[in-house]
């Protein structure tokens, strides 16, 4: 069925073949503003423009005032790891113990999102204070976290470098067609998107081929030395329990990818020259503050908003360090998702009438397929 998703761009309407096959093909090789508008106005006078200018100026030194103080520190890196490792051996325990028990499935499917942020962090060189022990530790953990991490730099710093831009192809995006693109497009083509975006069927579809099945060669060695030591060592039982848990953490973290930049308002801009880092952290990445234990797992991820401005703050430090910018009251251009919007988020599928950037006047909109538009799962 992903395949057949892959091939329907060849038949779309010429005039957006090139943007629409790059789109639906990457999304699956990532794969982690209510009432705002954005701050720029492309119209304004001399004198506004100045003010703005210097606004960002200031905002920009706080957060970088902010974030500096918060680097990577080796003695929090080592007990976070231990912490990991400990949730990660305690969790395939359990699974071994109770025979595979849905509840134990569901804490290793956990502890694999948040070793796979661990991961995520090593690869950006900000876990560590030194860039060979984050080398080191990726080059461990690509090996549980099913994804090589030579191919996950490719993608992600990509991401990173370009977030926003929508001439840009993006693969960590999760969110391809415009209602208008949709409705030009043949209704086998319609019919295909329609059941695979649909959000019962696109987290474990797009889990399932992110982690096992996209880009075999590049993979393989990373997807199956773990779970042959599973095998040898604890027994088939095991091991389907094992796979099944990986493929919930998959599932679960592309639905986390999904939600960092697909509530509304998103932050999409014509081309480079219309993008601001800045921006692209601040109104272009959410921030969703989780309660205990999801915290422990989520491994502050949920403050993507800081991620975005400075990757070199690391999971262990980032809910202390966007606690310190909301007593500064540096968020109020931050879109903050509550759990209600962030459950409507996860329905959005495509963006709203023909828009998928910023025109000058409106940003572009996500909405959801009915029935669940209907239902009110769309973040308005």
């Amino acid at each position: 069925m992903l395949t057949i998703l892959a091939c329907t761009v060849v038949a779309l309407p010429q005039r957006s073949h090139t943007t629409l096959s790059c789109q639906v093909v990457g999304v699956f090789r990532i794969i982690p503003l209510e009432g705002l508008r954005r701050s720029r106005r492309w119209a304004l006078s001399t004198t506004v423009l100045k003010d703005v200018s210097e606004a960002e100026v200031t905002e920009r030194r706080k957060l970088q005032e902010l974030v500096s103080k918060w680097r990577a520190d080796d003695s929090e890196a080592w007990l976070s790891l231990a912490l990991t490792a400990g949730l990660y051996l305690s969790s395939l325990a359990l699974v071994h113990l109770s025979g595979g028990h849905w509840s134990s499935i569901i804490f290793l499917a956990f502890a694999l999102v948040r070793a796979f942020i661990v991961f995520h962090d090593a690869a950006h060189s900000s876990f560590f204070e030194k860039p060979e022990h984050n080398k080191s530790l990726g080059q461990v953990l690509q090996f549980f976290i099913n994804y090589s991490l030579e191919e996950w730099n490719a993608v992600h710093n990509s991401h990173h470098a370009h977030f926003g831009d929508n001439t840009i192809r993006d693969s960590s995006l999760t969110i391809w067609f415009s209602e208008q693109e949709l409705d030009n497009a043949a209704w086998y083509l319609r019919l295909v998107h329609r059941i695979i975006r649909d959000p019962i069927f696109f987290y474990p579809l797009a889990g399932l081929f992110v982690f096992f099945l996209n880009k075999p060669q590049q993979h393989w060695p990373y997807r199956t030395v773990v779970p042959f030591l599973v095998w040898y060592g604890l027994g088939m039982q095991t091991l389907c329990a094992y796979l099944l848990a990986a493929w919930l953490g998959g599932s679960l973290g592309v639905a986390c990818f999904h939600l960092q930049h697909h509530c509304n308002s998103p932050y999409r801009v014509p081309d480079d020259s219309s993008r601001t880092h800045l921006d692209a952290a601040i109104l272009g990445s959410t921030r969703i503050p989780l309660a205990w234990p999801l915290s422990v797992f989520s491994f502050g991820i949920e403050y993507h908003h800081i991620h975005h401005f400075d990757i070199r703050v690391p999971g262990y430090r980032l809910e202390r360090c966007d606690a310190e910018g909301e007593a500064a009251n540096l968020w109020t251009r931050v879109n903050t998702v509550d759990w209600l919007r962030a459950v409507k988020s996860l329905c959005h599928s495509q963006f709203q009438g023909s828009s998928k950037a910023f025109d000058g006047l409106e940003s572009p909109r996500f909405s959801s397929f009915w029935p669940y538009s209907a239902l009110g799962l769309q973040d308005d």
